[in-house]
C-alpha cells in the first residue's frame, strides 16, 4: 500500500490528542488534521471532573494533559470549536466534511468523538439542571455547589457516585437516585454494589433505590425530583448522570458499520479501508468477551491509541491486511470516593459469583474475585493495590477456581 500522507483524526480529547502524539512518537511526518468540537484544549484528565475539581483540590490549570507548547510541537492542522458533519468514503479515502463548510480529504480517518450525556425522557431544560462530560460542565457544576442545599444526583453509576461525595465533602445535602438496587449494579454487580451503599450511607449520602425518575418540579428554576413510585425530593440542584451515548451521528450514511458505537476490529479498524475508531465512541472486538466491547475506561482510550497508531504508520489500515498490533489487554478502572480507592481489574457480570477474601463491603481493604463457570473473571480491591497485583495474573489467565492448594 501507497504511504500515509495525511491522517485526519476526529475528535480532539484524549483519545483524538493521544493519537497524535502516538504518531509523531512513532517517527509519522505526514500531515496531521485534528478536528475538536471544544474551543479550548480538550485533552485534560476528565477523570477528575467528578473528583477534586468539584471540590477545589484541582484547578483546570492542573488537568491539562499537555501544555501549549507540547501541543504545538506536533505541528498539527488543529481546528477547534468545529464539529464534523459527515463522512464520505471510497476509491481510497476518505472526505470529512465540517460546520464550518470545508472538506477534508484524507488517506486515514480516525473516529474518536468520544460520547455525550445520555438525556432523561422527561423535560430537563430547569435552571439548576446538570450534566457532567467536559470541563465547562464541571467548572458551572462547582460554582452551583458552592450555593446548593439538596442536591440530588440522578443514576448510581461511577461519575453519580463520585459527584455524590464531592458534594457530601461539601457538605450538602445528598440524594442518590437509580432503578437498580445498588450502586454501579451493572457493572459491579450486587456484593461489590453493596460496598458503596454502605460506605455512602456512612457519609450521610442518601439512596433512592430500586425507583426511578417521573420528572423534574419547578418553573423555570428546579424544585424538586418527582419519583416513579410517587415520592417528592426537594432538590435545588440536580446532577443527570444517566451515562453517554457514542457521539457517532454524524456517519449517517458514510459506510461505517455503527451498532451502539463505531464496529471495530481488535486492531481498530473499521469495516471500511482506511477508518479507524477509539475511545467512547468505538466499539472494539475482544477475543475475550467474543465479540464487540465498547469500554470508557479511561485508561483503555491510551492503549487504543498507541494501537492505531502503529497500524497506522505500518500500513495496515483494511481490516483485510495483516495488523502490527491488536489490543488484548485486561480492562481495568478505579473510582476514588471519600478518601477510599476501589479498582478493579477484569470483567465481570452482573450474576458473576463473587468470593470475599478480605475485609466487609462498606470498609477499606475489601479484596474480592468474580468467578463463572469456575474460572475468575475479575478481581476487585479497595485500597489494596498489592492484592490486586496478585489476583491480575490469576484473572489475566482465567484461573480455575477454586485455585489449586
Amino acid at each position: 500500500m501507497s504511504r500515509t500522507e495525511h491522517v485526519t483524526i476526529v475528535g480532539a480529547s484524549l483519545g483524538g490528542m493521544s493519537l497524535a502524539q502516538e504518531l509523531r512518537r512513532l517517527g509519522y511526518d505526514g500531515r496531521v488534521t485534528l478536528i475538536g468540537a471544544e474551543r479550548t484544549r480538550a485533552h485534560y484528565d476528565r477523570t477528575q471532573l467528578s473528583k477534586d475539581l468539584l471540590t477545589g483540590r484541582a484547578e483546570p490549570e492542573s488537568l491539562y494533559l499537555a501544555t501549549e507548547d507540547e501541543i504545538a510541537g506536533l505541528a498539527l492542522d488543529l481546528r477547534t470549536g468545529r464539529r464534523a458533519t459527515g463522512l464520505r468514503t471510497g476509491e481510497g479515502s476518505a472526505t470529512v466534511t465540517v460546520d464550518d463548510g470545508s472538506s477534508l480529504a484524507a488517506d486515514v480517518v480516525v473516529i474518536a468523538t468520544g460520547s455525550a450525556a445520555r438525556r432523561p425522557r422527561f423535560p430537563s431544560d430547569l435552571r439548576g439542571v446538570h450534566c457532567l462530560r467536559s470541563l465547562g460542565d464541571g467548572l458551572a457544576l462547582r460554582a452551583a455547589l458552592a450555593d446548593a442545599k439538596d442536591v440530588v444526583v440522578l443514576g448510581a453509576g461511577f461519575i453519580g457516585c463520585e459527584v455524590a461525595a464531592a458534594a457530601r465533602e461539601l457538605g450538602r445535602k445528598v440524594t442518590v437516585v437509580d432503578v437498580q438496587p445498588v450502586p454501579m449494579h451493572a457493572v459491579l454487580g450486587p456484593v461489590v454494589g453493596d460496598h458503596f451503599t454502605r460506605l455512602h450511607r456512612a457519609r450521610g449520602t442518601v439512596f433512592a433505590l430500586g425507583t426511578g425518575v417521573d420528572g423534574l418540579v419547578g418553573d423555570d428554576q428546579v424544585r424538586g425530583v418527582r419519583l416513579t413510585d410517587g415520592r417528592v425530593l426537594d432538590a435545588d440542584l440536580v446532577v443527570v448522570g444517566f451515562g453517554g451515548v457514542p457521539e457517532t451521528g454524524w456517519l449517517e450514511g458514510s459506510g461505517v458499520a455503527v451498532d451502539h458505537g463505531v464496529l471495530c476490529d481488535d486492531a481498530g479498524r473499521t469495516d471500511v479501508p482506511g477508518v479507524f475508531a477509539l475511545g467512547d465512541a468505538a466499539r472494539w472486538y475482544s477475543p475475550r468477551h467474543g465479540g464487540p466491547v465498547r469500554s470508557e475506561h479511561w485508561n483503555h482510550v491510551g492503549l487504543q491509541a498507541t494501537v492505531v497508531a502503529e497500524n497506522i504508520v505500518a500500513g495496515a489500515v483494511s481490516n483485510g491486511s495483516a495488523a502490527a498490533a491488536r489490543l488484548d489487554e485486561l480492562p481495568s478502572f478505579w473510582t476514588d470516593q471519600f478518601g477510599t480507592r476501589m479498582q478493579l481489574v477484569g470483567a465481570p457480570a452482573p450474576d458473576d459469583r463473587v468470593h470475599v477474601l478480605a475485609g466487609e463491603p462498606g470498609e477499606s481493604g475489601l479484596v474480592a474475585v468474580y468467578t463463572r463457570d469456575g474460572r475468575i473473571t475479575a478481581a476487585v480491591a479497595v485500597d489494596a493495590p498489592r492484592a490486586l497485583v496478585r489476583h491480575r495474573a490469576q484473572v489475566a489467565a482465567n484461573a480455575p477456581w477454586p485455585p489449586a492448594p
